[in-house]
């Protein structure tokens, strides 16, 4: 499917655009508007189109510079531009932005479809030349050194001059003031191996400066060296998405890991064996997503939803038992028949996690008030269930204390996590300011004091949807209170919803509801 969005400040002609693309036959989909450049990038980094069909002129940010910005994060993004200056000077520096296709205004429907088509046919291209082997711009015996280089890096064991002194034979510059080690995990089954390095090694070749290591057939480590912890995050979120993107057909599914930054060249080593735990801890459980080292308290939440391996007769006792009966509880789970499954530290991990949810439901069932989400946020803030699992001791600790807080259902405080504080404060961010037609992904970003990428992505990840959904479920909820409870015009609705345009208002209702905003309103609120 081809992902396609138009960006357009001309109400009737972004309408027009938007019609012939939904008419289109095959697999080609519209997938948003804007009126202008910097409302436009904000709502495409959430979406990240394959195509994007723009205007020139446009107030706040014109075309080309939404062109640049745009292909910087989404490298593989095809321009169409649609523009009434069809002047040598435009077209020159269309051509200077890597824009594929230039049509002047008018532009009629079936020309529209026709350089549509052509460009789904080059991106169709273009995975095709990924496939194919490029080989390696170093001969062998350079990839070679170049592999072994990064392995000493990785696993350590060799001191900073002689890294420093191979690194400036193999004329790298790795010297910065700060590193992070980032690691993918690739679906396996049917991996074509072949296409998957030729397209990585495509992706990599103009970023000299991020190395890479294929240390098994379907596991990828890059290092990446910036000047601060907030580059580095920035720089390793963006390039994850756009492997995510670009890999899509050969691995559909990938996981990936970012370690804690380190300032040195000899901890890098470090930074490496905490991104392949945390891997293999949570890998098989939150697969296909962008984990950071600082997430694990996020991740124990999420994966509460996993039974771990209590016997059913044991879930019942403790579901009935009393605080003075959690010590023979305790003996009677870890004496049992499957006593030794607990040598195993993933066995253990699950125990915890399963404890965590049977401690979830007895708070819920003790304080109907409070969802089982924020509680199960709270609680594996509060139990650190990757550390406890490391080691016997600790893990029989924990379980004790979780048994005793299954029993008496106890309340407890919720503790600050990694992200908390910056998700509560962009939720009621939104909450405010959600009819404002200005309100963006970038504006938001910036409210909470993070990177638009790094935002969108940590958002997402927390709130199970993406921004732009989040803020169109809010306008639709309160599009619906003021179709049923007012007689307001659907051109009023939709400004003081926070839509400039009522078509689009109604296009967006009729997506996300299933019907029309006066369909909606003739049912009384009925769908």
């Amino acid at each position: 499917m081809y992902q396609i969005f138009v960006v357009e400040d001309e109400l009737l002609i972004r309408q027009s655009i938007r019609d012939t693309i939904e008419q289109m036959q095959g697999p080609y989909s519209f997938c948003g508007e804007a009126s202008d450049g910097e409302m436009a990038l904000s709502i495409m980094q959430d979406l990240m189109p394959d195509i994007l069909v723009t205007d020139i002129r446009m107030p706040f940010l014109d075309g080309f510079g939404l062109i640049r910005h745009a292909k910087a994060i989404m490298p593989w993004l095809k321009v169409i531009i649609i523009s009434g200056y069809g002047d040598f000077e435009y077209a020159r520096k269309a051509i200077t932005l890597g824009v594929d296709q230039y049509l002047l205004k008018p532009v009629r429907s079936a020309e529209l479809i026709k350089v549509i088509r052509e460009t789904a046919e080059q991106i169709d291209k273009e995975k095709a030349n990924k496939a194919l082997p490029e080989g390696f711009d170093e001969t062998e015996v350079t990839y070679a050194l170049r592999k072994h280089f990064m392995q000493q890096l990785l696993y350590g064991g060799t001191g900073t001059d002689v890294l420093l002194e191979q690194a400036g034979t193999l004329k790298l510059d790795i010297i910065r003031p700060c590193y992070i080690v980032t690691v993918c995990q690739f679906e396996t089954g049917e991996l074509d191996q072949g296409r998957l390095v030729s397209i990585v090694q495509n992706i990599l070749k103009e970023r000299e400066h991020v190395l890479y290591y294929f240390n098994a057939a379907d596991q990828l480590t890059l290092l990446f060296g910036e000047n601060n912890e907030e580059e580095l995050n920035e720089q390793a979120y963006q390039i994850l998405q756009i492997l995510k993107h670009e890999l899509q057909d050969v691995s559909p599914v990938i996981t990936a890991v970012i370690g804690e930054p380190v300032q040195r060249i000899g901890a890098i080593a470090r930074s490496h064996k905490e991104a392949v735990d945390l891997l293999k801890r949570v890998g098989g459980i939150s697969a296909g997503r962008i984990l950071h080292f600082g997430d694990t308290v996020q991740l124990t939440a999420d994966v509460i939803q996993f039974e771990g391996p209590i016997r059913k007769e044991l879930q019942q006792k403790i579901a009935t038992a009393s605080a003075e009966d959690v010590p023979s509880l305790l003996e009677e789970m870890l004496s049992g028949e499957d006593s030794e499954q607990y040598g195993s530290k993933l066995v253990r991990y699950y125990t915890l996690v399963s404890l965590l949810k049977s401690a979830v439901r007895a708070m819920a069932l003790n304080d109907p008030g409070k969802k089982e989400k924020d509680i199960a946020d709270m609680l594996s803030r509060q139990y650190d269930v990757f550390a406890a699992s490391g080691s016997y001791e600790s893990f029989r600790n924990i379980a004790g204390e979780l048994l005793r807080l299954i029993v008496g259902s106890r309340q407890l405080s919720p503790v600050t996590d990694k992200y908390g504080h910056v998700i509560k404060l962009a939720e009621n961010y939104i909450k405010e300011n959600f009819c404002d037609p200005n309100i963006s992904l970038l504006s938001t970003a910036q409210h909470v004091g993070m990177s638009a990428a790094h935002f969108s992505t940590v958002f997402s990840q927390n709130e199970g949807r993406t921004f732009i959904s989040y803020l169109t479920a809010l306008r639709m909820e309160k599009a619906k209170q003021l179709l049923v409870s007012t007689n307001a015009r659907l051109s009023d609705i939709a400004l003081e919803i926070g839509y400039n345009e009522p078509n689009y208002f109604s296009h967006v209702f009729r997506k996300t509801v299933g019907i029309t905003p006066k369909e909606y309103r003739s049912r009384g609120g009925a769908v």
